[in-house]
């Protein structure tokens, strides 16, 4: 019995360690050694097919996004860095998954 209940913890736990690595992510921190003059933060939102759902393809949807909004807002070499998004919502009938992202707007 102790095992059975020990295996159903431990498949809960696993359950909820992989769910929750995709719902937040943080991606193109900012180094000591960049020099880069920050210009102010820009956010925006996107959707993605669920069966594209991966960490790789969400973090490059989410900078290409952001760019799209910095030049909207700056002009220049600029780039975007210290990016967060997060899961906003969800239609799932069409498999369609919504986040939010916010990043840090730097003069290269």
């Amino acid at each position: 019995m102790k095992n059975k209940s020990l295996l159903g913890c431990l498949v809960l736990l696993v359950l909820v360690v992989s769910l929750f690595s995709c719902t937040t992510g943080q991606y193109m921190a900012m180094r000591r050694s960049d020099n880069a003059e920050i210009l102010g933060t820009v956010s925006t939102d996107f959707t993605i097919t669920g069966s594209f759902r991966y960490r790789k393809v969400i973090n490059t949807q989410a900078y290409i996004h952001l760019l799209t909004e910095a030049k909207k807002e700056y002009q220049g070499n600029i780039d975007v860095r210290e990016i967060s998004w997060a899961i906003g919502g969800g239609d799932t009938s069409n498999n369609n998954y919504q986040y939010n992202a916010i990043g840090t707007v730097v003069r290269k």
